[in-house]
């Protein structure tokens, strides 16, 4: 059994500069290309354009972003396999190898996840938690690092295992992997609905956004667990590929 998802969080980025640049694009849009107005046309699209180019450069040249366009175009493959019959075996098997790339990459995450979890000890000891910390938003972010940060090591055990470097049950750890990030999304859908029951749906929208993304992620590992729990083995995989790519189409929209 391989991996199938990874859950990251990602910091929000205001773009300022790109939004100016994409609305004088539009306002230029509004005139008739004519006169005076064709040069500006053609210069304010053309700097939308490279702008745009050189966010998505930017976007890719990052771990995150690498990670979400991998993962939307591994579902995407998948989806795609339910269509074309005739190049179904071909699809999965470069989905497979998208999947495995960004299993190899996530190993490289284990440092970043123990500073990650230092910072929430760190956190815990200020005695804010309670205070001037929501106690609900806390302990859901903290388990959702804690979880992550486990995960990725029996992931790797699983890993090593399963290229015959050591000599555990791949399967096995493969499964104890669905179990922990199900849990970690769980944990993620909680924190979440506190943060858009304490902001409200207007100032929450972003947070319903990435609530929807959870929840689908959710519905289609729920799919993999063992016959007779919850509704596993119940979509097909058309299903589990449209949520698993809607999941992922909002993870790079946070990103960008």
């Amino acid at each position: 059994m391989n991996v199938r998802n990874f859950f990251r969080v990602a910091q929000w980025a205001d773009h300022a500069e790109r939004g100016n640049i994409v609305a004088a694009a539009r306002k230029g849009t509004s005139f008739f290309p004519s006169g005076n107005h064709w040069p500006i046309l053609v210069s304010s699209r053309r700097m939308a354009q490279n702008n745009t180019v050189d966010h998505l450069a930017q976007l890719l040249g990052s771990y995150a972003g690498r990670d979400k366009a991998l993962r939307a175009l591994a579902f995407y493959l998948q989806l795609k396999s339910t269509t074309s019959p005739e190049n179904a075996k071909e699809l999965l098997g470069l989905a497979k190898q998208l999947s495995s790339a960004r299993l190899v990459m996530r190993q490289f995450n284990h440092p970043s996840m123990i500073i990650a979890c230092r910072q929430t000890l760190s956190l815990l000891r200020t005695g804010k938690v309670g205070r001037s910390v929501d106690v609900v938003d806390f302990g859901a972010a903290a388990a959702v690092t804690g979880i992550y940060t486990v995960y990725g090591f029996v992931e790797l055990l699983a890993w090593l295992s399963d290229a015959k470097l050591l000599p555990f049950n791949a399967v096995r750890l493969f499964q104890y992997c669905l179990y922990m990030w199900l849990a970690a999304l769980l944990a993620g859908i909680i924190r979440q609905l506190r943060l858009i029951a304490t902001k409200g749906l207007l100032k929450g929208q972003q947070d319903v956004i990435t609530l929807i993304g959870l929840v689908c992620d959710f519905v289609s590992g729920a799919n993999s667990l063992p016959a007779g729990v919850l509704w596993a083995g119940k979509l097909r995989l058309r299903q589990t590929a449209w949520l698993s790519l809607v999941a992922s189409v909002i993870g790079f929209y946070k990103l960008w």
